[in-house]
């Protein structure tokens, strides 16, 4: 079991985001802005994830929510857009920086075979980015629904620090591992909206892709309430890649609820 202790610095940055974002749309707040000009949002969310995944050497692991959590050194998470007309142009970005300690007895792969358990204690860092630019254009729309589909790359960069402090036959010998995983993959999907009432929408949106990976994989549900000067959305988000066994990994799941904040102008 993870050794939890709590730190005083998970959300500088989406806090810092999230002021400027609604400074800039405070702003701006009594423009006008026409069908035919851009009109810009950004967007200032938190998402819970469980993360899991297999390794190349055969090891799985699975960090839940509670451990994320109070192991979290920073994260930034964000999205911003444009739209235009029919043409929406967005970017979704994810930094997530963990690093927390274990103890226990631990399995040292050796080759295919089953490995080596040793202990005493595990020290793991994990930083990880995920950059999606997206381009959608909306085919369907009237006053209670819109349909669009959209077309993109998704860039994920994934580093894991492991050091472990052995005993019994290795006692007093430290080793140490540093791997990491890029991967530009295209993707192609759709998104829905409709308005439930005046306040309420539900959004759902799906996209799938390869590249570098065999294959990645999202999906999301919300609904979203708007405020006088902002909508807010919460839902579920599911992301996964399956990898071509070359590098660090062999596949990685993120998935759990997310809540967030959309400035408009």
């Amino acid at each position: 079991m993870l050794n939890l202790y709590m730190r005083n610095k998970p959300l500088i940055a989406l806090i810092n985001f999230s002021l400027l974002v609604a400074t800039m749309q405070q702003a701006v707040a009594d423009d006008n802005t026409a069908e035919n000009e851009w009109q810009f949002a950004a967007e200032a969310y938190a998402w819970g994830p469980d993360i899991s995944g297999t390794s190349t050497t055969g090891g799985n692991f699975d960090i839940p929510l509670h451990e994320i959590i109070d192991n979290l050194e920073m994260t930034i998470m964000g999205r911003i857009g444009a739209k235009k007309d029919k043409l929406t142009l967005f970017s979704d970005i994810i930094y997530l920086d963990l690093s927390t300690d274990e103890k226990g007895s631990f399995n040292i792969p050796i080759g295919r075979g089953p490995g080596l358990t040793v202990g005493d204690k595990l020290d793991i860092g994990l930083k990880a980015w995920v950059v999606q630019p997206t381009a959608a254009y909306t085919v369907f729309e009237t006053s209670k629904y819109n349909i669009d589909l959209l077309a993109g790359a998704r860039y994920l960069w994934i580093e894991v620090d492991l050091a472990l402090r052995t005993t019994g036959p290795f006692a007093n010998r430290k080793v140490k591992d540093k791997e990491s995983e890029h991967n530009w993959d295209g993707i192609v999907g759709a998104s829905g909206r409709v308005a439930l009432n005046d306040k309420w929408d539900a959004t759902v949106y799906a996209d799938a892709g390869s590249g570098d990976s065999d294959y990645t994989l999202q999906g999301q549900a919300a609904l979203s309430y708007k405020f006088d000067s902002f909508e807010g959305r919460f839902g579920y988000r599911y992301l996964k890649w399956e990898f071509d066994g070359h590098g660090a990994l062999e596949d990685l799941t993120i998935k759990g609820p997310f809540a967030g904040a959309l400035f408009r102008f």
